[in-house]
This record gives C-alpha cells, sequence and structure tokens, in this order.
C-alpha cells in the first residue's frame, strides 16, 4: 500500500483562507546547530532549500530569539538581522516559490543561557544555568514590544509566518504555570491573569 492510498490527503493542498500550503506535510521546528556557526545562515540557507525541493509544504526553523535576553547566538531583532535571515527565504523560495518558510520566535525565559535571562518571577529553572530577574512593568512592556519587533521583522525578512513557542519551561509557558509565576498583580495570580502575558504576545504578534 503506498502513502496516496493510505494518506489521500496527504499531498492535496491546504487551504487556510489567508494563504494556501500546497501539501500537508510540515517540517517541525529543529535548532540545528547552524544558528550560531560560522556562515551558518548561508549554510541553514542550503539545508532549506534542500527540504524544500524535497516536496515539504512548510517548513518552521528553529527557535530565534526577539531580543538579547532571550537566548543565545542569532537572534531578530533589527534590520541588519534581518538581512541575514533573508539568505534563508530566498533560498528556499527560490527552491520552490509554493513551499511555505516560517521563523519560530523563541525566548527562552529563564533557561536561557545568558546571566541577563529574565521571567515573571525570580524563580531559578531545574535546568536552567542562571536565576532569572524578575519581569517589572516596564520589562515586561519591552518584551512584549521585542516579540512584535521580531514579528514585523520576520516579514520584512521574507519569512511567510510566525510560529510562537509556549511550551517546554520557555518564557510564555512561565508566566502560564503558577510554580514559576508568582506575581500577586495583573501578570499573575488567577489563570485568566497568568494567561494575560501570552495572550499579550499573539495579540501584538498579529
Amino acid at each position: 500500500m503506498n502513502l496516496h492510498s493510505r494518506y489521500p490527503l496527504l499531498f492535496s493542498p491546504l487551504d487556510l483562507g489567508f494563504t494556501q500550503i500546497k501539501n500537508r506535510a510540515l517540517m517541525g521546528s529543529m535548532h540545528t546547530g547552524l544558528e550560531e556557526a560560522e556562515n551558518g545562515f548561508e549554510r541553514m540557507a542550503a539545508y532549506f532549500a534542500e527540504r524544500a525541493r524535497g516536496g515539504v509544504g512548510m517548513i518552521i526553523t528553529g527557535g530565534i530569539p526577539p531580543n538579547e535576553e532571550g537566548g543565545f547566538g542569532a537572534k531578530l531583532s533589527n534590520t541588519d538581522e534581518a538581512e541575514r535571515h533573508r539568505t534563508i527565504t530566498a533560498a528556499v523560495h527560490a527552491a520552490d516559490p509554493d513551499v511555505k518558510i516560517c521563523m519560530q520566535i523563541l525566548h527562552m525565559g529563564s533557561l536561557a543561557p545568558n546571566p541577563a535571562c529574565v521571567a515573571p518571577s525570580a524563580v531559578k529553572s531545574r535546568i536552567g544555568a542562571f536565576k532569572p530577574s524578575e519581569l517589572d512593568e516596564e520589562g515586561i512592556e519591552k518584551q512584549l514590544l521585542d516579540f512584535e519587533n521580531c514579528a514585523a521583522l520576520a516579514q520584512q525578512a521574507g519569512y511567510d509566518g510566525v510560529e510562537i513557542i509556549g511550551s517546554a519551561g520557555y518564557l510564555l509557558s512561565t508566566f502560564l504555570v503558577a510554580k514559576t509565576n508568582l506575581r500577586t498583580d495583573q501578570w499573575g495570580g488567577s489563570f485568566e491573569n497568568r494567561m494575560r502575558f501570552v495572550v499579550e504576545v499573539v495579540r501584538r504578534v498579529r
């Protein structure tokens, strides 16, 4: 039995209303290690272009932080960095104009291997290298603006969309979880308050 008979919709287009994906095959986000390597963007361009030629409908990149405190290595926070990312999107679209490539926005929060890491509360992760600084109101607004800026720059760089990672102990999930969000203001306490940051990130990005 071939794939066509077992999965009859796999190779058919998927209409999302605002765009169409040429098939149902999606390459999920994986950090390749090239993001921080020498000539990494050129190497990622070749890597993702090969996947586009292989027939995938959508590619999601490895996680890219929206600011310095959100991770390490490659990030997307200014127009110079956007031009580097354009190397990737141009290669993918040249390999197959119908393939969509989306950039994952990854803010690692308390898991960032960075002494400047931040979180809703100063709760150190068991697997984190540093105890994060607790965000004040000004700091929260900065993070929201940085997510918004990162999404706008991703569009400028030629990405077809973005994925916001909210799992795995990274910044968004630490707002959601009561154990890592000890705040008593509008950003903590009830679930409605704990989810406020995540909802606002999505709103700003849209």
